[in-house]
């Protein structure tokens, strides 16, 4: 039970961080650069990191 709480504790962590890069760095290159393929591939892979942190963060045992 430990180790799940623990766990829990660093995705809710990570899933702030990755929130944070997204929202302050990935986003604002997306709407200066809207036709940039790098700016979508790291929106489109860590919108799917980000949507996993949340599951994982939510589960219920």
């Amino acid at each position: 039970m430990v180790w799940v709480a623990y766990e829990r504790a660093i995705f809710t962590t990570e899933l702030h961080r990755i929130g944070n890069v997204i929202t302050g760095i990935i986003a604002p290159h997306a709407k200066r650069a809207p036709s940039d393929e790098w700016v979508r591939l790291v929106l489109e892979q860590l919108g799917g990191v980000k949507a996993t942190l949340e599951v994982l963060t939510r589960m219920q045992r």
